[in-house]
């Protein structure tokens, strides 16, 4: 067995591929970076980026496309790394900046024809029940979806939408017909697991910890074993990391900085500011340490 390295997760907290690829290159080159604490954004960690301290990487994304022409010098460095790829087809006014979907789902093949189907996980998630999306439309979007990428994808993931203070500002209240309540799910959820069951589509949620749908596992969005399978040795950690309610992922250290991503999907936890958001995406350098500034 090798030795433990660290998982490196970029990023649930913005969309590193997407908008800070060349960043992120620069610092493995470097062999680190800084990274903020989310709670406490005037601490900053420093983390190695160098190989024989890192076994993985797992990238979160909408957009991977920038990323795409690096991913020959990671596989030359001996890292091994999957993506987590997120493809819903929301309409504008919740998804108003995301990639087109013809672009997310030629995208999503061209990818997965490159590095194979089981280390790109198409994530259908959050699930969001209002007034507009309902769950005929979800049969509909979700069918559509699923027979555009076809065997590209093998692993998808679910989760339902949770109602933090920022998203019900954005979304609306359940007063205002959105659905937080996870019974009010278990129809498309049900259709869900049997449409991906005829499709040899494994499902999994994402920190659902009362979810109880037959054909829906609990899931781990970042997997040790499925990096040591990629790797072929067993270097990743399998403690776990309890994100939050329900949540198996692996240990990890998630290199992103809040209010960083300029999608601007209006469910999104990890920005508060869209407008301080984009500001950040225009006004980063890929020299700097950190991907909000250089920290020396």
């Amino acid at each position: 067995m090798n030795k433990q390295g660290r998982i490196i997760s970029a990023s649930r907290r913005t969309d590193i591929p997407a908008f800070y690829a060349p960043w992120l290159m620069n610092r493995i080159r470097a062999g680190y970076c800084y990274y903020p604490n989310p709670m406490y954004p005037a601490t900053f960690y420093r983390v190695s980026l160098l190989k024989e301290d890192v076994s993985g990487f797992v990238f979160w994304t909408r957009h991977p496309a920038p990323l795409i022409p690096y991913l020959p010098e990671l596989d030359k460095a001996g890292f091994p790394y999957y993506f987590q790829y997120t493809v819903t087809g929301y309409p504008e006014n919740i998804d108003g900046s995301s990639p087109p979907l013809e672009t997310a789902i030629k995208t999503f093949m061209a990818l997965s024809k490159a590095i194979g189907p089981d280390r790109v996980v198409w994530r259908y998630d959050p699930i969001i029940l209002n007034t507009e999306i309902s769950a005929p439309w979800h049969r509909s979007n979700f069918r559509r979806l699923a027979d555009a990428i076809g065997s590209s994808a093998h692993h998808l993931v679910i989760s339902i939408v949770d109602p933090y203070m920022k998203t019900q500002r954005r979304l609306g209240s359940a007063e205002n017909g959105v659905c937080y309540s996870t019974g009010a799910y278990s129809d498309v959820l049900n259709w869900i697991a049997m449409e991906a069951a005829d499709r040899n589509l494994r499902v999994e949620s994402c920190a659902e910890a009362s979810l109880n749908i037959a054909g829906i596992a609990p899931g781990r969005c970042i997997d040790a074993q499925l990096l040591n399978k990629i790797s072929g040795q067993e270097s990743s950690s399998l403690s776990l990391h309890k994100q939050r309610e329900g949540c198996l992922c692996h240990g990890s250290v998630d290199i992103g900085v809040n209010n960083s991503c300029g999608f601007g999907c209006r469910y999104c936890y990890a920005t508060s500011n869209f407008d301080r958001a984009k500001e950040m995406v225009n006004r980063h350098d890929s020299e700097w340490t950190c991907i909000s500034q250089n920290v020396v």
